[in-house]
């Protein structure tokens, strides 16, 4: 359960006895931005603050006294920094590409993220790796030297695509604040780098925007995902990931969680406490179709997995599964253990969590409908599993992502 901020209510000083004003500089166009509003808005609830939107550019252009006695702000560019700086509230940075002395900061652990995603593909056990992002973009080079280093630390080398110049600079108009999800500016040069890479390589994308594009070039030149490439994002932005086939595997970067903490850490501020700097870890991997590869295993275990996948939504057990193989169970268990690092319970259970989750965003149905056509055996035992993996039940998920 959340901490209460009731006990921490502190009216700023000298303003009359009205609610503290806080800034809330975010992005609302992408799926991390919302998420992070929200958590803001949750942890804010008994606060006592009444929470505003500020567009950066008019952030930029207040001058002391600015009329907030608070402030969470993405600070993305110098002149932003510099404007919060001299305005003299206490802040909190929920972007931290610098830490700065007198601005506490919240954000996603990029290092955690760059290593889930290694660990995620060497327990697949692929043996060519790839990283597509955009150089120069504090968070996508911070991943990328993550991931990196994992892989190389195991023995394995990494191809890098960091796009064209026109399309990081034009990342933060197009993808950011315009919420364009579209080829860049860089797509022939990424089409090259896709052919060249071997197959079976594990290509992690510095974002779910960034692996749509990876997923629709590899499809307009003949590239099969995820027999050919597996493709991994990141923000695991429900819309982005579902619409394109396949749909993409994602690392949610608990961004919710950031939202919250941004409220403590200024609440801290605004009582005066010193300046503060913390990284959140992600919340887990949630696969889609576009890793549903087992580049290491045998045909006959790859044909298990395919089966799980087509089969998920019945009601098919592990005994289905062993008679689907032919083959013993300790053999199967073993088999599954290697490739997938799992149960063969385990994985038909999270097959039917992922089948459930986009029933829950794409339909009204109700839970008990959602749990029977997804697999499971009874509403009850869904709503546990669903609140154990996802620390939400069924309907605060629906109903936070509709």
């Amino acid at each position: 359960m959340k901490k209460s901020l009731s006990r921490c209510v502190v009216p700023a000083i000298g303003n009359g006895g009205r609610k503290p004003r806080v800034a809330v500089v975010c992005e609302r166009d992408r799926a991390y931005g919302r998420r992070v509003c929200i958590g803001i808005a949750s942890a804010a609830v008994d606060t006592g603050w009444t929470l505003e939107f500020v567009d950066p550019g008019d952030f930029s252009r207040l001058r002391p006294p600015v009329g907030f006695d608070g402030a969470i702000v993405r600070v993305s560019n110098r002149r932003l920094a510099s404007a919060l700086e001299k305005s003299g509230i206490p802040s909190v940075d929920i972007y931290t590409d610098t830490e700065r002395e007198w601005c506490s900061s919240v954000d996603s652990d990029q290092t955690e993220i760059g290593c889930a995603a290694a660990a995620f593909f060497l327990k697949r056990r692929y043996g060519s790796f790839a990283f597509c992002g955009y150089g120069g973009i504090g968070y996508s080079d911070k991943r990328c030297a993550a991931f990196s280093a994992a892989v190389r630390e195991s023995g394995f080398d990494v191809s890098v695509f960091n796009g064209s110049k026109k399309a990081v600079d034009d990342f933060g108009a197009s993808v950011i604040s315009g919420e364009k999800v579209a080829l860049g500016a860089d797509a022939a040069l990424l089409a090259r780098w896709v052919r060249s890479l071997p197959r079976h390589t594990a290509v992690f994308c510095c974002h779910d925007v960034r692996a749509w594009q990876v997923i629709h070039v590899c499809r307009a030149v003949g590239i099969d995902v995820p027999g050919h490439l597996a493709v991994l994002g990141v923000d695991n932005d429900e819309l982005v990931c579902s619409f394109v086939t396949p749909s993409i595997s994602s690392i949610d970067n608990s961004a919710v969680r950031a939202g919250e903490r941004a409220v403590e850490l200024l609440e801290e501020r605004m009582r005066g406490l010193a300046v503060r700097h913390e990284k959140i870890a992600p919340v887990g991997t949630f696969e889609r179709e576009s890793t549903h590869a087992y580049p290491a295993c045998e045909p006959w275990v790859a044909g298990i997995f395919d089966y799980i996948a087509a089969n998920c939504r019945r009601r098919v057990g592990v005994s289905d599964v062993i008679a689907f193989s032919g083959r013993p169970q300790s053999t199967v268990e073993r088999a599954v253990k290697a490739a997938a690092g799992t149960t063969v319970r385990d994985f038909l259970l999270s097959a039917r969590f992922e089948a459930a989750r986009q029933s829950l965003l794409f339909t009204d149905l109700p839970v008990s409908r959602v749990a029977r056509l997804s697999g499971f055996a009874s509403s009850q035992y869904f709503c546990r599993f669903f609140k154990a993996r996802t620390g939400e039940t069924p309907e605060s998920f629906r109903n936070r992502l509709k």
